[in-house]
Parts: structure tokens; C-alpha cells; sequence
């Protein structure tokens, strides 16, 4: 009762691939077709590029996505990378933007042109350029899951649990990854429960925001140190509604960010 089989997918990050400008990726130069500069807050501070991901090369889902064309995500690179905590959708410090068809005559050299690399080099959680891929699988609901707690309860002896065969248990339901789709995993707390009304400062509502358009976790090795990191091993979520999705209005995704 607490997987999702059918609408989650595995974001596999390949730290050696050659990237394309058009290519599926974490970080890097992003896509930006001859006529596009990159994306502004209101102020005219230029936006910075964490992912995309070409729609054409995701297995076939029950998510919602389009099936072609291009999905880009950005952010502001300030001391709160992005984070709005007045607004979690006002999409100023972050943008999620869909290129319906791609222009397969933009090059490097051309986007380099245009667009700027934060001058602090560790600003970018993303903290190279890594070519993605895809696969089909199932996640678990995680521990902070804003329904967690009215699913377990359905679980016979869930209750009755001793402290250390909690501790397993959450171990076990909190996969951490990079993910479209499925069950999010939460460092703290889900910003869509209206529970949480202290993070939640002006009561908004973020009931609808069911779908996981993706999720970024922080990811290190002993030989390569941080390839990703947000705060102190934390992960970042953007969120869309199922009516914006079936729109394709990607104007006010939720995007929040947490660390341990």
C-alpha cells in the first residue's frame, strides 16, 4: 500500500558522459533555442540552470508528461538557492520551462554566449555537467509524506512496533534519489501538509500539487567528493498540479528545497 509502481522514474546520472546542449542533464550549459535568453527574476537577475530532460527519451508512463520536447528547471542562485518560503509557486526566483519542439541547430558556443555561470562556483548545487537517463521502477511513500501516517495506520501491528524496527522502517521507505513521478522523499517536512502550518506562512494552498515533475538529491563519492548538494545533504522537489500539467501551464510549479 505504500509503493507506486507505474508512475515513477529513476533519474540515472552518468558522471563521464559527453553531454549534447540538447541532451538530457543535470547542470551544465542548459538548452536555450536562437532567439530564447535565459530566464530573469523581476528584478533582471539572471536565473541558473539545475536539470532537463527530454521528453522523448522517458519510457512510457502514467504521469502526465508530454512526450516531446524539452523540460528545463532553474533557479536563482542566492544564499536561499531560489527558495521562496513566503510563496513556494510564485515562479520569480524559479522557473520550470517547456520547449514543445527543440531546435536541434543550437550549439555550445552559441549558448555559451548567452548565458552566465555563477561567479561563486560551489553557488550551483549541481557542481558539474552529467548526462541522465531514465528507467521505469517503484518507490515507497517516505516517513515525511504528508499521507504517511493515514496509510501505515492501515497496517496490522504498525503500532506495536519496537523503536529499532521503526528506526529500520524508516530506513527502508526513505529511498533518497533523483526522481519524476512516484513518492517524493522529504528531509524534513512536506510543505504541502497543512499541518505544517508554521512553514506555511500565509496559509496558502498546496493540497493539489500531487505530481513530482522531479526530484534532486544531494550525491557524493569517497573518490569524487560533492556532485550535488543542497545544504547538508538535502534534496529539492518541483511540484505541478494534474489541471496545470493536462494545460501544460508550467507557471506555477512548487518548488521548495531541504536539508538534514
Amino acid at each position: 500500500m505504500i509503493t507506486n509502481n507505474e508512475d515513477l522514474l529513476k533519474v540515472i546520472d552518468d558522471l563521464f558522459e559527453q553531454n549534447n546542449i540538447t541532451d538530457s542533464k543535470f547542470g551544465g550549459l542548459p538548452y536555450l533555442p536562437q532567439d530564447v535568453h535565459c530566464p530573469t527574476t523581476l528584478e533582471g537577475e539572471q536565473l541558473h540552470f539545475l536539470a532537463q530532460y527530454r521528453l522523448d527519451e522517458i519510457p512510457k508512463n502514467d504521469i502526465g508528461l508530454p512526450t516531446t520536447g524539452l523540460l528545463q528547471f532553474w533557479v536563482l542562485m542566492d544564499d536561499m538557492i531560489g527558495l521562496n518560503d513566503d510563496n513556494y509557486i510564485l515562479n520569480d526566483r524559479h522557473r520550470v520551462i517547456y520547449y514543445p519542439k527543440i531546435d536541434m541547430t543550437v550549439t555550445r558556443d552559441g549558448v555559451s554566449e548567452k548565458y552566465r555561470y555563477p561567479e561563486d562556483e560551489y553557488a550551483n548545487p549541481v557542481r558539474g555537467e552529467y548526462a541522465i537517463t531514465f528507467q521505469l521502477g517503484e518507490n515507497m511513500m517516505s516517513y515525511e509524506d504528508r499521507d504517511f501516517d493515514k496509510v501505515v495506520n492501515q497496517i496490522e501491528g504498525y503500532d506495536y512496533l519496537s523503536e529499532a524496527d521503526e528506526d529500520k522502517f524508516y530506513e527502508i521507505v526513505n529511498q533518497e534519489g533523483h526522481y519524476i513521478g512516484g513518492n517524493p522523499v522529504f528531509p524534513q517536512y512536506d510543505i504541502r501538509d497543512s499541518r505544517y502550518i508554521e512553514f506555511n506562512k500565509h496559509n496558502l494552498d498546496y493540497s493539489n500539487y500531487d505530481i513530482l515533475l522531479l526530484q534532486i538529491a544531494s550525491e557524493w563519492y569517497d573518490n569524487t567528493g560533492d556532485l550535488i548538494n543542497w545544504g547538508d545533504s538535502g534534496s529539492a522537489h518541483f511540484f505541478i498540479t494534474k489541471d496545470d500539467l493536462e494545460r501544460l501551464d508550467f507557471t506555477k510549479v512548487l518548488y521548495e528545497w531541504a536539508c538534514y
